[in-house]
């Protein structure tokens, strides 16, 4: 009988302190976003010779996106090359005269720093040269192009917009209080408005700060594969597990 009554006790006191997990399914709005988007813009002034890709159209990284009408470009580098080697020719000829103190070493410091000009002049003109294509940084597709062909661009204007072609991600606001349970690597489901698709994701990262104001964070979440139906802008509904102790 006192054995009996110790047992009762015991189960008694372990289901008191016990707890119990229940699962909640919580909801919250999605946007996908890009890991790699890019906004080409010119760094010369030129005019637009050709457009190799345009809006849709996959590339390879190093692909000439847009190239342009350089000609005055060459024709300075061509000039600066001379000028760079008469100031070549004029430095070694000035070390010579110095050597036989024909000239004095402020003579011969004039040619070192015309030498010295004429190679900074020189490699401007090359990475000018250079900049008459605009390479692809990586392998992805055009977003959108706004200029055309024949037209005359100032330096830094907006020429288009590209997105790589890696995993897609989904940006998402949450209630802080979710922190309790929600973790980078928790899975999701991810229901994609324009297409109806179910797809996975997992979290890869949380926000620094809550806002004091909502009492929200935001999360990214990335999609677990490429899929070839999903694109940046779409949007969706992601689908938490919560896993709440009780």
């Amino acid at each position: 009988m006192r054995i009996l009554l110790i047992t009762i006790l015991l189960i008694f006191s372990t289901s008191a302190f016990s707890e119990t997990t229940e699962v909640e399914v919580k909801e919250a709005r999605t946007l996908v976003t890009a890991t790699e988007k890019v906004s080409i813009s010119s760094e010369i002034a030129a005019r637009v010779e050709k457009i190799n890709f345009l809006m849709g159209d996959a590339f390879k990284k190093g692909d000439v996106l847009i190239s342009f009408d350089c000609k005055l470009y060459k024709a300075q580098l061509d000039v600066i090359k001379a000028d760079h080697k008469s100031a070549k020719i004029q430095l070694k000829n000035d070390k010579e005269l110095l050597d036989m103190r024909s000239i004095g070493e402020l003579q011969y410091q004039l040619s070192e720093s015309a030498l010295k000009k004429a190679e900074a002049e020189l490699s401007i003109a090359k990475l000018n040269v250079e900049r008459c294509n605009i390479l692809a940084p990586y392998n992805g597709k055009v977003m959108d192009v706004y200029t055309n062909v024949f037209t005359s661009i100032e330096q830094r204007q907006p020429l288009m917009d590209i997105v790589g072609d890696g995993l897609l991600e989904a940006a998402v606001v949450v209630p802080s209080k979710w922190l309790k349970w929600l973790k980078k690597g928790y899975p999701v489901k991810i229901i994609i408005d324009e297409t109806g698709e179910v797809l996975d994701a997992k979290v890869i990262s949380l926000g620094a700060a809550v806002d004091a104001v909502s009492q929200t964070i935001e999360l990214k979440a990335q999609f677990n594969e490429k899929y070839e139906s999903l694109i940046p802008g779409m949007s969706g509904i992601v689908k938490f597990w919560a896993k709440i102790k009780t």
